[in-house]
């Protein structure tokens, strides 16, 4: 057990919070008590014992209250030093901590896109147990993503060959200009050997809707910047909808690509 004033000990399961916290930005007491395996009351608990010590702070606005969301939490700056003080935690940087001094002033709708993004990659990762997540944070460690890198970079290995994907969560409010030079600065990236130094394939794009209207939005625009753009090799590129893939079931057939409307699994992509 680490202490945190001298006094006080943080305990291992407590640490497993902060690290949650730290990869996924901002997280639920569902979304944590299901990736930690804990249940709610216990998790409150846990989290308590964190904000008192002023290691993890929660938004929670009226206007939040009003529309029935939840309880946000995230790492405060002096969790992220607690946590970047732990042996083998050194990958946290001077950088994240000054960022996330803006964390507590963060809007609704980035701090909701964050929890989808959690969403998602629990979603999918409970389907694929195999499946790997690396989220913006994690990205930040290396210098082979994107400047402006994805929501999350996932993998997965079936029969010794590994799968590699950019996903983004696109919420029902995103405007077509910020998705069009989004999608367009992938394609340079690619085009520009950005990805060579991995000696991989490119990753394949998987896109998220927050509904089916944008979705259809996803398509069009994908397929414009491709047309305009011409890029060097095939960009393949694959959407569903936020519903689709939380009532994803054993088949979870629930992906399909530009050009078709057949639905795909994740591992026939």
């Amino acid at each position: 057990m680490k202490k945190i004033d001298g006094r006080s000990a943080i305990k291992p399961s407590q640490i497993d919070i902060l690290e949650v916290l730290y990869k996924y930005r901002f997280g639920s007491r569902v979304l944590l008590a299901r990736v930690l395996q804990i249940n709610d009351s216990t998790l409150y608990k846990k989290l308590s014992v964190l904000i008192k010590h002023e290691l993890v702070g929660s938004k929670l606005d009226n206007q939040s209250k009003i529309r029935g969301l939840p309880a946000a939490y995230f790492l405060t700056p002096k969790g992220l030093r607690f946590l970047a003080s732990l042996p083998k935690h050194d990958y946290i940087t001077e950088k994240v901590i000054k960022a996330s001094y803006r964390d507590k002033s963060l809007k609704e709708p980035t701090i909701t896109h964050h929890i989808d993004v959690f969403s998602a990659v629990v979603a999918l990762k409970s389907r694929y147990p195999e499946l790997k997540a690396y989220l913006r944070r994690d990205m930040s460690r290396f210098t082979y993503f994107p400047e402006l890198p994805p929501d999350a970079f996932i993998s997965m290995t079936i029969k010794d060959t590994t799968k590699r994907f950019f996903l983004d969560v696109v919420p029902a409010a995103q405007e077509k200009r910020p998705l069009f030079q989004r999608i367009a600065a992938y394609i340079n990236f690619f085009d520009t050997g950005g990805w060579e130094a991995t000696n991989t394939e490119p990753p394949k794009l998987l896109f998220i809707a927050e509904t089916a209207s944008v979705e259809r939005m996803i398509r069009r625009i994908v397929k414009g910047v491709i047309s305009h753009l011409e890029p060097d090799e095939e960009l393949e590129v694959y959407t569903t909808t936020k519903k689709a893939l939380h009532n994803m079931d054993s088949e979870a057939l629930i992906w399909t690509a530009l050009d078709d409307d057949e639905l795909m699994t994740l591992v026939d992509i």
